[in-house]
């Protein structure tokens, strides 16, 4: 059985598949009832607090999470078991150490980053999520190693794990009377924890395990010794790309948000914040990504077949685009309604209007997710650096129009930047011999299908039919088509994915 063989893909999809699940349903309950239990101007505070985990893993990052996932797939295939320990040892000590020193000086100047964020009447809980902050950074790196090796059960079991602590924790708070920001801290911090435990037991398992196919490699192996120069300069180009691209997106907006919003507004976007991550989560490319990126880099480096990695990454866009468009659906029809059932009627018109912008921005970010995932296969990261600090220049523009277009300016900033670059990116990956095959034509059919459901739904809600009697239409219709129409295509991405013919 070879490390990233048809059984061992199978196996890494269904203990992906169950743990996600239980991930997705326990953490979907988790995130309504923090919602609904946090009073407004808290929830705007915890809204802005959640960027801070990305920002830091950025900066502690030094390119070894790309190293991890470029690498570790291309030694565990070849069985280079020292080199794969020498790696992954290296990387987790590094970035360990520069995540402490920068939490540590965020500790010590805690007040002015209080007040650097528009929280200056909230410096215990900024202190205290700055726990939050290492133990869930750290919980995503391990997690990208065990997901390299397509060791899926352990990743999956840790995160399943905290997602039901989560959920169980914050029943437990609610019934017990009003929730405050500090004892939501708290509970993630405790489950973030146990998510740790379980990883690091799961990683030090894995690198004792013996090798899954045949070891033509010894422990005198010098494979690491020899490409530290190779894995230094791919790092740095990684790290400046990251870097590059840290202002773009959801976070920076959080940030921004909490300054220029009030708690009312600050709220609504986090809410409509808060959906959209959890759509990104959990849509097939960004839930695969963890399963996707090695195959395709083992593939690549077996084959040097780039064609046939980027149709695979095209298909994945595709398949995301179809289930996207379904959550787009839901919001178009009967958005306001469903969203205040899900916040106890806090937030509802104005954060379905902002979640429509922002699933639509999520559906360019899934295919700036393939492109990275390609240009880190081929080692040309520096394709990205230019178009990222594009990227992330779009945060002006969406502050310069915020008087006029108020918080919709982020989302609509944003998006125009990533179609922008995206097309840069897929240009310049075609100038040195890689071409990206666009699947229009699967496009708009995926189009079509949901405008027409829309129809449905829109049309039955203008004839005054009960919401919930217009939703079951236009997903029905949706469904229908589906089936009809692009079935097929789903079919063929999975076979591709376990290699089958």
């Amino acid at each position: 059985m070879t490390a990233y063989g048809r059984d061992r893909v199978r196996r890494g999809l269904q203990h992906f598949l169950l743990g996600k699940v239980v991930s997705a349903g326990a953490g979907f309950v988790a995130m309504v009832l923090v919602v609904r239990g946090l009073a407004v101007s808290e929830f705007a505070a915890y809204a802005v607090l959640l960027a801070l985990v990305e920002v830091f893993t950025a900066i502690s990052g030094m390119g070894l999470s790309h190293v991890i996932l470029r690498y570790v797939p291309e030694l565990y295939s070849a069985q280079r078991m020292a080199s794969l320990r020498q790696v992954v040892g290296v990387a987790i000590s590094l970035r360990t150490a520069v995540l402490v020193l920068a939490l540590l000086g965020a500790l010590l100047a805690a007040r002015p980053l209080a007040s650097l964020l528009a929280l200056d009447d909230m410096v215990p809980a900024v202190k205290l999520f700055l726990l939050v902050v290492g133990l869930r950074s750290t919980a995503h790196f391990l997690s990208q190693i065990l997901e390299s090796t397509l060791h899926q059960g352990y990743s999956q079991f840790g995160f399943a794990a905290s997602a039901v602590g989560r959920c169980l924790g914050m029943l437990w708070l609610l019934q017990a009377g009003q929730v405050s920001l500090i004892q939501v801290i708290t509970l993630e911090a405790a489950c973030d924890l146990l998510a740790c435990i379980i990883l690091l037991v799961g990683l030090v398992d894995v690198l004792r395990m013996p090798p899954a196919g045949p070891a033509s490699h010894t422990n005198a192996d010098r494979w690491a010794a020899t490409q530290r120069g190779q894995m230094t300069r791919f790092a740095v180009a990684a790290y400046l790309q990251h870097l590059a691209t840290l202002p773009f997106g959801g976070n920076t907006n959080r940030l921004v948000g909490g300054v220029l919003f009030g708690d009312r507004l600050m709220a609504s976007f986090g809410f409509s914040l808060s959906l959209y991550e959890y759509a990104k989560r959990y849509l097939p490319t960004q839930l695969l990504v963890g399963l996707i990126r090695p195959i395709v880099v083992a593939r690549f480096t077996e084959s040097r077949n780039f064609s046939a990695v980027a149709k695979l990454c095209e298909q994945s866009f595709q398949i995301n685009l179809l289930v996207l468009l379904a959550v787009l659906l839901l919001v178009v029809v009967a958005g306001p309604e469903l969203l205040g059932q899900l916040s106890a009627g806090k937030y509802g018109a104005d954060s379905a209007s902002l979640l429509i912008a922002l699933l639509l921005v999520l559906l360019l970010e899934t295919q700036r997710l393939l492109l990275e995932v390609l240009t880190q296969t081929v080692e040309r990261y520096d394709l990205m650096i230019a178009s990222n600090l594009f990227l992330s220049s779009s945060v002006l523009l969406a502050i310069l129009a915020y008087p006029w277009l108020g918080a919709m300016a982020f989302p609509l900033a944003n998006g125009l930047a990533l179609l922008l670059a995206n097309g840069s990116t897929i240009r310049r990956l075609a100038g040195i011999g890689f071409d990206y095959p666009l699947d229009r034509t699967s496009t708009w059919q995926a189009v079509v299908v949901f405008a027409l459901s829309a129809a449905v739904g829109l049309g039955l809600k203008w004839l005054g039919l009960h919401w919930m009697v217009n939703l079951a239409a236009a997903v029905l219709v949706y469904a229908v088509l589906f089936v009809k129409l692009q079935m097929r295509a789903s079919v063929v991405y999975l076979k591709a994915l376990l290699g089958r013919p």
